[in-house]
């Protein structure tokens, strides 16, 4: 655009753009000064985003789009950078002095303005629907938006389960339960796919009138890409479609706080570990792993292998690990085994332990002397079996769910 020419834009195609690129961005994009654009924008009832909304975008967190409310203004005129001047139809016939004004400002002050407008980005795109092939992978990404329409939104929610539309928009199921919260949409209850699968007739929840924001722009976490065929995928025994939702289900697994409140079952269980740790017979520094105990006493799963201390960081694990279990129709069994598909799955956990030179006790050295005087005197006496080493534990757990498959944390991640 040159300075003699001026740009019309109808007030929602420069709304859009505005809330797609900031206000600084569509300055830029047309070349015309960012202080007269914020002028017209406020003259033609244009609301623009308030201060922070792209920082909170950025972060990922939930932002609200205001909405373009009716007005008799249906064009406007972008100022060119000579001549700031709006058209007739936004019912400014000149420009007032302090428009003029800001125009002649300079190029440092300019930029100062432009500084209020948080990490411009590129404009948001609509999430494309799932290839017909539903050929996967997944990949982090940022600097991506997805903006949820209230009724297409809802509209999807009643089509297919949640995490199947989670994966069309790249971010988890909870996050497309935060943003219906958000949009007041309802979505289908507990148990409401199983039912439609037998043949249940079910109704469908209408969509309650809007009394707030019907638009919310949020960053993508996930994108789906198209791959080639390959026998090596992960998970390819899976039909394509469940293989989806257990990969996107694996990236949304995340640890709990600590005060948060745990899995029913292994809150119940954890009376079991206490009881068999406290009645535990082998004496404080001896090793402690899965080989150390005779089958017949083998103890309870979480038992005898792991300290105190680690326990509640195990018990995080477990409670992250088991939402998204049943999260895919998985079930946790009272002894924290699982039931996945038609399979019975038993983890092993187990924490390492360090090995440190034994030091003799006073007990263990009067037992010495005991021997060996009784050495001296010819007369018999059971040696002492005193240990060469003792074993602490050190933090560091192996998880496992077959012999040869295996995750533990190393020196640089604990």
């Amino acid at each position: 655009m040159t300075k003699e020419q001026s740009e019309k834009l109808t007030r929602e195609q420069l709304y859009n753009e505005i809330w797609e690129i900031s206000v600084s961005g569509v300055a830029k994009k047309y070349n015309v000064p960012y202080a007269a654009l914020l002028k017209l924008c406020k003259e033609a009832d244009i609301p623009i985003p308030p201060s922070g909304y792209w920082t909170k975008l950025n972060f990922g967190k939930p932002v609200t789009k205001t909405p373009l409310t009716e007005s008799s203004i249906v064009e406007v005129t972008l100022p060119a950078n000579s001549t700031p001047k709006r058209s007739k139809r936004a019912a400014v016939s000149t420009a007032a002095p302090e428009v003029i004004a800001g125009t002649q400002q300079s190029d440092s002050v300019v930029k100062t303005l432009e500084q209020t407008e948080i990490s411009e980005e590129q404009p948001v795109a609509e999430v494309g629907e799932i290839p017909q092939d539903n050929q996967l992978t997944y990949r982090e990404v940022t600097g991506e938006r997805n903006t949820y329409n209230r009724e297409k939104l809802y509209e999807e929610v009643w089509a297919k389960p949640v995490v199947e539309v989670a994966v069309q928009y790249g971010v988890s199921d909870v996050a497309i339960h935060k943003i219906c919260k958000s949009l007041n949409v309802p979505v289908p209850p507990r148990g409401y796919w199983a039912k439609l699968r037998a043949g249940q007739k079910l109704k469908k929840t209408p969509l309650p009138a809007a009394n707030g924001a019907t638009e919310i722009i949020g960053t993508r976490t996930f994108e789906g890409v198209k791959a080639a065929k390959t026998s090596s995928k992960p998970l390819a025994f899976l039909p394509e479609s469940e293989r989806v939702k257990v990969l996107l289900a694996a990236q949304q697994i995340k640890m709990p706080d600590d005060n948060a409140k745990l899995h029913k079952k292994i809150a119940a269980y954890r009376s079991v570990v206490n009881e068999w740790n406290k009645n535990n017979m082998r004496p404080e520094g001896t090793k402690k792993g899965f080989s150390n105990y005779y089958y017949s006493n083998r103890p309870p799963f979480l038992a005898g292998v792991i300290s105190k201390e680690a326990l509640p960081r195990v018990y995080r694990i477990l409670d992250a690990l088991y939402r998204q279990v049943e999260s895919l129709g998985g079930t946790v069994n009272d002894d924290l085994s699982l039931q996945i598909r038609n399979e019975h799955v038993h983890l092993e956990i187990a924490e390492a332990q360090d090995e440190f030179k034994h030091e003799i006790t006073r007990q263990e050295a009067q037992a010495l002397i005991v021997y060996e005087d009784a050495k001296r005197h010819n007369r018999w006496a059971s040696e002492p079996q005193i240990r060469k080493y003792d074993y602490v534990f050190n933090g560091r757990l192996r998880i496992s769910i077959r012999k040869s498959r295996y995750f533990r944390d190393t020196d640089k991640a604990t």
